[in-house]
C-alpha cells in the first residue's frame, strides 16, 4: 500500500495536539506514517514519532534544510512511504485523515511547489538567497512555500545529492534556505515537478506593528470558525497555519 509520510519540523509536536491526535487515530492507520523533528526532545503525546537524529536548528538558517533531510531519511526507511508532505507545529487539518490522504494522492501525482503567498516577503527573500549562496549560480532565485509535496523518487535524489548541493549555502546566517533549497536543487537537476496548489493556507497580508514596522511573518489566527474552514476547503487547501495554542477553535473539521 502506498502511504503518505507526514514530515513535521517543529519546536516540540503540535500547537493543537488534541486535534492532531484525533486526526491520526480516527483514520486508516495503515495509510500514513508520522515523523517529527523537534527542536528539543521534550516529552509529548507524540514523542514516539520523534526521529532519531536531531540537528540543532535556528530560524531562517540552513539548519532547517538539514532537519528536513533528516525527516526524509527517517521516512525513506519505510518502503511503503510514497508521498511526502511537509507540515509544522502550527498546522491545522481541514479534513479528516482519510480525506487528506486521498486528496494528496489525487492532487499531487508529481512533486509540487507553490508560490510564496507574500509578494513583499518573496522579493526580499530572493535578494537574501543570492547573498546566502556561494560558489554556484542557480540562475534563478525563487521563494516558494516551504510546505511542499514530493514523491519517493524525489526524496531519494534530495538525500543522495545533499552533500554536493549543501556546500554552496552559507551556514549560521538567516537566508530562508527552506523556501529555496529544494525548488532550486530540483530545477538544477531537471527533476520532474510543477508549480501548483499549495497544501497550506497562510495569511501573509501586510500588517504593521505598533511602531509601524511591517510584519514579515504569517498572521497567527485568534480563531478558526466553520466558515473559515469551508472557505479554505473550497480553495483547495488541506491545512491552515499559523494556529497557536491560544487559537479559539470553533469547529471540528474532522466530523463534517
Amino acid at each position: 500500500m502506498e502511504k503518505v509520510a507526514f514530515l513535521n519540523l517543529t519546536l516540540n509536536s503540535f500547537n493543537q495536539n488534541d486535534i492532531w491526535k484525533t486526526f491520526f487515530n480516527e483514520g486508516d492507520i495503515n495509510s500514513f506514517n508520522l515523523y517529527i523533528h523537534p527542536k528539543e526532545r521534550r516529552p509529548s503525546i507524540f514523542s514516539d514519532y520523534y526521529v532519531d537524529n536531531i540537528v540543532p536548528t535556528s530560524w531562517g538558517h540552513f539548519s532547517l534544510v538539514e532537519a528536513t533531510i533528516e525527516l526524509m531519511k527517517a521516512a525513506l526507511k519505510d518502503e511503503e512511504n510514497e508521498y511526502f508532505t511537509l507540515i509544522s507545529d502550527s498546522h491545522f487539518p481541514l479534513h479528516d485523515l482519510d480525506t487528506t490522504v486521498g486528496l494528496i494522492k489525487k492532487k499531487y501525482k508529481k512533486m509540487t511547489f507553490a508560490k510564496h503567498f507574500s509578494f513583499h516577503t518573496k522579493v526580499k527573500s530572493q535578494k537574501i538567497f543570492k547573498e546566502g549562496v556561494k560558489g554556484h549560480d542557480f540562475g534563478e532565485y525563487n521563494a516558494v512555500c516551504q510546505f511542499f509535496v514530493c514523491r519517493r523518487k524525489d526524496v531519494e535524489i534530495f538525500i543522495k545529492t545533499f552533500e554536493h548541493w549543501s556546500q554552496f549555502f552559507v551556514k549560521e546566517k538567516v537566508i530562508f534556505a527552506d523556501e529555496f533549497y529544494f525548488w532550486g536543487v530540483a530545477k538544477q537537476l531537471g527533476m520532474d515537478f510543477e508549480m501548483g496548489q499549495a497544501t497550506t493556507y497562510s495569511d501573509w497580508s501586510i500588517r504593521k506593528d505598533s511602531s509601524g514596522k511591517v510584519e514579515r511573518n504569517p498572521r497567527a489566527f485568534d480563531k478558526i470558525s466553520k466558515g473559515m474552514v469551508d472557505t479554505y476547503r473550497k480553495n483547495g487547501y488541506l491545512f491552515v497555519r499559523k494556529i497557536v495554542p491560544s487559537t479559539f477553535v470553533m469547529v471540528d473539521p474532522l466530523t463534517y
